[in-house]
């Protein structure tokens, strides 16, 4: 009995069994019930078989019959009751990601840059006080404005004071700023002391107009008038009968400038700038003189510090003097200036010649200077040894002194000068340049009183000289508040072969200009000059110094409306009638005042 009941209770367990695989793959399983019931059998008449075969190992044959009953009613009989189980899994092992390392950005002060770029500048001589004017500094990668555009300002300046002063400006401009600018300017001065032909009048005309092409080209063009009439006072004795009109003289001028430039370097790396002009001047006696100038300079860059320079320069002139008898003299010069200039941040040198045909006369003259910076200054050495040749017509020798008479012939001056300098700049404020120069000068001008009256001066050639000369430039700007520009040079005449002094030329000339503004609405001004006395001598006085001449010129200007200013200016303050050319003192105290209009 005790055996049967093991057998039963082992059956049950393996039927137990059974039934939770078969309970188990219905979850799995997505089949239809037909296929699980099929299923289910098989796996019923499977677990039979293995019953049945251990029950014939363990049990007689006297009871494999009621096993087989006692089993098939329980798989008839019994539901399957089983349940589905779940199953946890517990284990130490946990899975994680592995840890992603990031970059840091850590914050660092930037790498200074101590590379140079070189950046040429061509600047050209910053004398303060030539005669001739100098073009224009046009600075490297300057960005147009674009939020300001042009605006054409007209203005007109009126005044009068003592000595019988009458003053007259106009100023004018047209255009739009970038494809044309057109400027118009006319002065009147005339003046008269109480001496008798002392008097002076000046007009003066002027037409200035720039033209911008579409292919980066620059037109400029510009043509002047100016008349100048004064009188021949400086006679001496002062007792001899002279009219006006015998002592009346009048020089005018008309000229024609045209020039040519490119705004930018053409493809070839080649600036150009070609200016023609044309002069012609004239005087109240019919006398003339017609003077043709063609300058053409050519740079090409070689390398980004090599580069080459030509300049061809023609000069011709004619003047025709209607005097007893009449004369007419030619004076010609031409000249080529081939140089090569190797340019780095710190050191320019220029290397060339300068080949001129004095009229018919040949000369081969140096062209060779050189500049350096001082390293971590703002401050320039500079050397030299040049040549070239003034040219010297009757326009000219006017413009140095208006009281020369009659000439017969004309002659240009040789120069060759070998010069050390240094320049520069300190702080923000201050500018200076000082040059030292022993200058050799062949066929220089100089100017003694006639022997008749003294009223006219002989124009004398000196064929050989020497001159040391020392010049110095001193500047200090502070933004439109205030400047002041001051300029002293020295000269020292020797070694003259037939003259015994530098007739006419002043050995020391200072001069100073002072602009101040206090206030937005006052604006004032001042100039100084100093000129030591130069040599002379008469037919009636022996070799004498002149008396030197102090000058001070004070003005200002004010204010008072939107577009009407009010002007006041002194000359001569010190009332000095000192005299730059013998037997002729200048102009005493004048004062003029006046005002101006503005519009637009």
């Amino acid at each position: 009995m005790k055996k049967t009941i093991k057998i039963f209770l082992l059956i049950l367990f393996i039927t137990c069994i059974v039934g939770d695989s078969i309970a188990q793959k219905k979850k799995t399983k997505k089949v239809s019930t037909s296929q699980r019931f099929k299923t289910k059998k098989k796996q019923t008449s499977t677990k039979k078989k293995i019953s049945t075969t251990k029950s014939k190992k363990n049990v007689k044959p006297s009871t494999k019959n009621n096993i087989k009953a006692i089993t098939a009613v329980k798989n008839e009989s019994l539901p399957d009751t089983s349940a589905s189980k779940i199953v946890v899994i517990t284990s130490a092992f946990k899975p994680s990601l592995q840890y992603a390392a990031k970059i840091n950005f850590t914050a660092a002060t930037e790498v200074v840059d101590i590379t140079k770029v070189p950046i040429s500048y061509k600047v050209p001589s910053s004398n303060l006080f030539f005669s001739y004017q100098p073009i224009a500094i046009q600075p490297l990668a300057l960005p147009a404005d674009s939020v300001k555009g042009w605006i054409n300002n007209q203005r007109i300046k009126i005044g009068a004071g003592n000595l019988n002063t009458i003053y007259g400006e106009g100023k004018f401009s047209f255009g739009d700023g970038k494809k044309s600018i057109t400027s118009i300017q006319a002065d009147y001065l005339s003046s008269k002391s109480t001496l008798f032909a002392q008097q002076y009048s000046k007009l003066n005309l002027d037409l200035l107009s720039i033209l911008n092409s579409s292919n980066d080209f620059e037109w400029t063009a510009h043509a002047f008038f100016n008349s100048i009439t004064q009188y021949k006072f400086g006679f001496k004795p002062s007792t001899l009968n002279y009219s006006k009109d015998q002592l009346k003289q009048t020089y005018n001028t008309v000229a024609l400038e045209v020039g040519l430039k490119n705004k930018q370097v053409n493809e070839s790396g080649i600036n150009f700038h070609p200016q023609l002009s044309y002069y012609r001047f004239t005087d109240n006696n019919s006398s003339s003189e017609n003077n043709l100038i063609l300058k053409a300079p050519i740079e090409k860059e070689l390398t980004k510090l090599l580069s080459f320079k030509l300049a061809f320069d023609v000069d011709i002139a004619n003047i025709n003097l209607q005097t007893t008898p009449s004369r007419n003299i030619t004076n010609n010069l031409f000249s080529i200036n081939p140089a090569v200039v190797f340019t780095t941040p710190n050191i320019k040198l220029n290397i060339g010649l300068r080949p001129s045909w004095d009229n018919t006369v040949y000369s081969m003259l140096p062209d060779i200077t050189a500049e350096s910076k001082l390293k971590n200054t703002n401050i320039s050495l500079e050397a030299g040894w040049i040549g070239y040749f003034n040219k010297n017509n009757w326009r000219s020798l006017i413009a140095f002194n208006p009281w020369i008479g009659s000439f017969s012939t004309i002659l240009n001056t040789k120069i060759r000068e070998q010069f050390i300098g240094v320049k520069g700049v300190a702080g923000n404020h201050i500018s200076f340049n000082s040059r030292l120069s022993f200058i050799k000068m062949d066929n220089q001008p100089l100017f003694l009183n006639d022997a008749i009256d003294g009223k006219s001066f002989v124009t004398l050639y000196e064929p050989t000289m020497n001159a040391l000369k020392l010049h110095g430039e001193f500047g200090y700007t502070v933004q439109e508040n205030l400047s002041f520009l001051a300029s002293a040079t020295f000269t020292q005449y020797n070694a003259l072969s037939i003259n015994s002094e530098a007739w006419g030329l002043v050995p020391l000339e200072i001069t100073a200009s002072t602009l101040w503004k206090p206030i937005k609405d006052l604006q004032i001004k001042a100039d100084l000059f100093y000129l030591g006395g130069s040599m002379y001598k008469t037919a009636t006085t022996p070799i004498s110094r002149l008396s030197p001449g102090l000058d001070l010129n004070i003005g200002g200007e004010f204010s008072v409306k939107k577009n009407l200013n009010i002007w006041l200016q002194m000359n001569n303050l010190f009332n000095n009638t000192y005299q730059r050319w013998n037997q002729y003192p200048v102009f005493g105290f004048n004062v003029l005042a006046g005002v101006v209009y503005s519009f637009k």
